[in-house]
């Protein structure tokens, strides 16, 4: 969490300095809608696997990098609040120690995770450029031989984002950095259930309907 809010500062300290260098004057295309369809990738973060419990004798899953590719759409509410859905794929590289010591103790070896999500979130914009967001997400583990619980479940995901839109084409982009935590409340719950978070950099590029 500590790197993710470092990661969000020097985010925004970079876009706000590009915005002032450029002198930006478009307008937010948002408002002006149907709303906006586009494509996503997450990465560049974050990510682990962990219990709620302190338990005595319990691997580490030590988090080995991430990406997830989405389809968005953006439906404004008011000027101001839109609403976000859409589908995305993520796969996820954990590294599993044992807890056990010794020279019996079995190697470190390499844990796949993949993840089919389906977002309801809502985004708030303030000063033109920047955004909050967050919302639940339908969360589907889609791997068959997983070390890890199932992360099917609702999750949750909290972020700070900017974003441009292009003046005389129907276009936007933006970087959203953000949190994520998957399996909040698991479909399948046993008595010491294995979540898993992200925190990392959405990037998109949105196509505007009219």
């Amino acid at each position: 969490m500590k790197r993710f809010v470092q990661y969000l500062l020097i985010g925004l300290l970079i876009s706000v300095s590009q915005f002032w260098q450029m002198n930006i004057k478009a307008q937010s295309n948002f408002s002006k809608t149907k709303g906006a369809i586009g494509i996503t990738y997450s990465g560049l973060g974050d990510n682990y696997a962990f219990y709620f419990q302190n338990i005595i004798g319990a691997g580490d899953y030590a988090g080995k990098g991430y990406y997830s590719l989405g389809i968005t759409y953006v439906r404004p509410l008011t000027k101001s609040v839109d609403i976000e859905t859409g589908i995305s794929y993520s796969k996820f590289k954990y590294k599993f120690s044992n807890a056990s010591l010794g020279p019996d103790a079995p190697e470190p070896y390499d844990v796949m995770n993949a993840i089919v999500d389906i977002p309801v979130t809502v985004q708030w914009t303030f000063l033109k450029y920047f955004f909050l967001n967050g919302g639940l997400l339908l969360g589907i583990d889609t791997d068959k031989e997983n070390h890890l619980d199932s992360q099917s479940g609702i999750g949750a995901m909290i972020g700070l984002g900017v974003k441009y839109d292009l003046k005389n084409e129907p276009l936007g982009m933006f970087v959203n950095p953000y949190y994520k935590i998957h399996s909040l409340i698991p479909f399948s719950m046993e008595r010491y259930h294995i979540r898993t978070d992200e925190s990392g950099f959405r990037f998109g590029i949105v196509y505007y309907l009219h």
